[in-house]
């Protein structure tokens, strides 16, 4: 009834986490990440602890005191440093017979067969292991015994290349499993991780997890590398890749936070994520795992995983190619994108200097514009200026008529004939009328163009030269005036101004005399119109 309580525990626990699994791995991985690059700081600490022992050693003054120092000091070596371990144990051995103690020499025959197996001197172990008697064996040298005989033929059949001899082996494995549970009662705190191990061997990895969780609600229940490892096989066993790839990355974890080098988790993880496609790092999780192989001189080890170096190094060495290809892809994609993106901006520049080519031009173009548009409200107001000239000319030529037609009918109505003939003979009205055409002429001729006077004299020899800014025209000008503006036959001429043709004709000769230019140069002068 417990077990099935248990067991529908952990299935309802395995489904809620499902979902979080591969971000809780994940999680894990980058711990590990971490982990491995403090590494050296781990091993340090176990360092340190070896030094103390070594110094306690140094003052010990029994061989009691040795004897345990030793003890510890085979506790650091053990997974640490094979050949330390080694001789550590021949020492304890050494100071257990100088005690004549027959308990103590056997637990010093065990520590030196078990370092030699994790050397993976094989059959020198279980040459130490055979010579042992076994009548007076206490329980835990009993218990001692087939753990060290197991893990000798776990290491043989992993190590073995001969299918039949490797089921042998394993075979005698289980066998020392089995065994030594039997000598195990279920309230040690090996007992349920030895019966984890035994299921898991037989082919029953639910049960073993529903073992695990049962140690886990234990309240003195510490997570160990070991019992993690049970968990990683029974997730293996029942293809759960996610919860078996968390329980290894724990299991490494705790290794390495333990400064050991003898260990399997992280060179299982590193195969198991080769398999994923996680190939760099499982790389590096191979490479720490083999580098710290070959300090722990565990030769066992070693061999192992240098059997899994070159599947893993293909595989990391296919996904170094893949991502050159990717990386010559992405430089290609990027290459094309950057002469695209010139080709681009070469363009827009392009367009941008043809567009600030035209705003210039538009902007001079404005100018123009607003200049010629000046002109012409310039030019609109001397018109105005002109057809005001013309109005008030006509205006006040129409009074005086009036005026003088008034004094005409006055003088006829009064029978003063006499009168009227002084008024009609008189040749003031006539100079009077001449002066102001002539002043309006000169007035309007000037405004609307201002520089005759000033072209004229660039043209005129110096003793001809008139003031720029003269507000009328001399006789000659004026007909130099009319010529300019197209008006060149002298009867015209002289009808417009009230000259005589003769007179006309002296004051075109006066013109052409008073320039400082060839005939020829006059008569271009002369028949070019005015702006």
């Amino acid at each position: 009834m417990r077990l099935k309580l248990i067991s529908l525990v952990v299935s309802l626990l395995v489904g809620v986490s499902a979902a979080a699994g591969a971000s809780v791995a994940d999680s894990l991985l980058h711990e590990l990440d971490g982990v491995i690059a403090q590494k050296e700081a781990f091993s340090k600490r176990r360092k340190d602890m070896i030094t103390e022992s070594r110094r306690n050693l140094a003052k010990a003054t029994s061989d009691r005191d040795r004897y345990n120092i030793y003890r510890s000091l085979y506790s650091h070596y053990r997974s640490y440093m094979g050949d330390s371990a080694r001789w550590v144990a021949a020492r304890r051995l050494e100071t257990a017979r100088k005690m004549q103690d027959d308990s103590r020499i056997l637990s010093a025959h065990l520590n030196l067969a078990e370092s030699f197996s994790l050397a993976g001197d094989y059959y020198q172990a279980l040459e130490i292991l055979d010579s042992l008697p076994r009548s007076g064996m206490e329980r835990y040298h009993r218990k001692y015994l087939y753990t060290v005989y197991g893990i000798t033929y776990d290491r043989m059949a992993k190590s073995e290349g001969i299918q039949s001899n490797r089921l042998a082996y394993e075979k005698l494995e289980k066998a020392y499993l089995d065994s030594t549970l039997s000598l195990t009662s279920e309230e040690d705190g090996d007992y349920l991780y030895l019966k984890a191990a035994q299921l898991n061997s037989a082919g029953h990895p639910a049960e073993a997890l529903q073992v695990i969780a049962q140690a886990a609600s234990r309240p003195d229940f510490k997570e160990s590398a070991a019992m993690l490892g049970q968990e990683a096989l029974a997730h293996h066993a029942l293809h759960e890749t996610d919860a078996e790839i968390r329980c290894l990355a724990r299991a490494a974890i705790l290794d390495l936070s333990d400064g050991i080098r003898d260990y399997t988790a992280l060179s299982d993880l590193a195969l198991l994520l080769n398999q994923r496609g996680d190939s760099e790092r499982a790389y590096n999780y191979i490479r720490c795992a083999l580098e710290d192989a070959r300090l722990c001189n565990a030769k066992s080890r070693t061999h192992e995983i240098l059997e899994l170096i070159p599947v893993i190094d293909a595989q990391y060495h296919e996904s170094e190619r893949d991502r050159i290809r990717t990386l010559w892809i992405l430089f290609a994609i990027i290459t094309l994108l950057a002469v695209t993106l010139a080709i681009s901006l070469r363009v827009a520049w392009r367009r941008v200097r043809t567009i600030r080519d035209v705003s210039q031009r538009l902007n001079r173009t404005n100018r123009e514009l607003e200049e010629s548009n000046n002109r012409l409200r310039e030019s609109n107001r001397e018109k105005v200026r002109f057809i005001t000239e013309v109005f008030d000319a006509h205006s006040g030529y129409i009074s005086r008529m009036e005026v003088f037609r008034t004094r005409i009918l006055a003088l006829v109505s009064s029978s003063n004939y006499r009168g009227i003939k002084r008024i009609v003979e008189s040749e003031a009205s006539e100079s009077s009328e001449l002066k102001e055409l002539y002043a309006r002429f000169d007035t309007i001729f000037l405004r609307l163009y201002p520089e005759f006077l000033t072209e004229y004299n660039s043209l005129a020899r110096d003793a001809c030269k008139v003031a720029p800014d003269a507000a009328s025209l001399t006789s000659e000008l004026r007909v130099l005036a009319l010529m300019k503006i197209g008006i060149t036959r002298s009867s015209r001429i002289a009808e417009l101004l009230h000259y005589t043709p003769q007179t006309v004709y002296n004051y075109k000769f006066a013109i052409r005399n008073s320039l400082n230019l060839s005939k020829e140069e006059t008569d271009t002068y002369i028949a070019t119109p005015l702006g």
